[in-house]
């Protein structure tokens, strides 16, 4: 059965939402807009919820999630969270920057659909065409091998935070530039960092939104909350919303 879980609905399949918009289309009230699903434990449908180029998004029961989901807080929009970004690149298989192998290529099957502590949520770039999806995916293969960024996830971890906020302020953000200097080698990715370069190292995306930055600065819920990027869906929306993880039921 589906449930209202932390401002979206949670679905074991596909099959539950569609019976959970019929049943309840009051909750769907602008049908040109998909609604967020989440995925827990049962796959989501190749062909109708991701597909290659998409960019999938996860938040997991660990130590090292709920540390980034602690920093994001701040900036965070939606009452849904993350903490990790991976590239699609098949039915089952995605190229992520995972803590602490580096950039690797992971099976769905094996790393998010069987294990009941994480959640999984998909975005489709806007105008996505095969032949997009094609350069988005091979930009995220051409990383495979090169190691895990912890200078970026330091730098991350320094700014994105009140403390951060008032030494950049007190410095006229000289703070912030002088950082920024730790997350312009590309030889090194933290998960969020490659998914916004596939997606910036596209003309089409170049730019456009929070790609006007840097790769290395943007948090996973920041490139989450880009609706400038990716195709519209419905959500409700909060300030400071908590950290939330399926095995805690809250």
């Amino acid at each position: 059965m589906c449930e209202l879980y932390g401002g979206a609905t949670l679905c074991r399949d596909a099959t539950e939402f569609s019976q959970l918009t019929s049943i309840h289309p009051f909750l769907f009230p602008n049908r040109t807009m998909s609604h967020i699903k989440i995925f827990n434990t049962t796959p989501a449908t190749y062909g109708e919820d991701y597909e290659r180029g998409w960019i999938g998004f996860n938040h997991a029961d660990s130590w090292f999630s709920k540390g980034i989901a602690q920093v994001q807080q701040w900036n965070q929009v939606s009452d849904v969270t993350v903490s990790h970004v991976f590239v699609v690149t098949g039915e089952d298989e995605c190229v992520e920057a995972a803590y602490p192998k580096g950039v690797v290529r992971s099976k769905l099957s094996e790393e998010y659909w069987p294990k009941d502590d994480r959640y999984v949520i998909f975005r489709k770039p806007k105008g996505l065409t095969p032949e997009l999806a094609d350069r988005i995916a091979e930009a995220a293969e051409a990383q495979m091998g090169t190691e895990f960024d912890y200078h970026t996830t330091a730098n991350l971890a320094l700014q994105k935070n009140f403390l951060g906020w008032i030494v950049n302020w007190m410095t006229s953000d000289e703070a912030n530039r002088a950082a920024d200097s730790w997350v312009e080698d590309d030889s090194r990715w933290l998960c969020s960092a490659l998914g916004a370069y596939c997606l910036k190292s596209q003309a089409e995306f170049d730019g456009i939104g929070i790609l006007d930055k840097q790769p290395g600065m943007l948090t996973p819920q920041e490139l989450f909350e880009s609706d400038e990027i990716f195709e519209p869906v419905q959500r409700t929306d909060g300030t400071q919303a908590p950290v939330k993880n399926v095995s805690e039921g809250s």
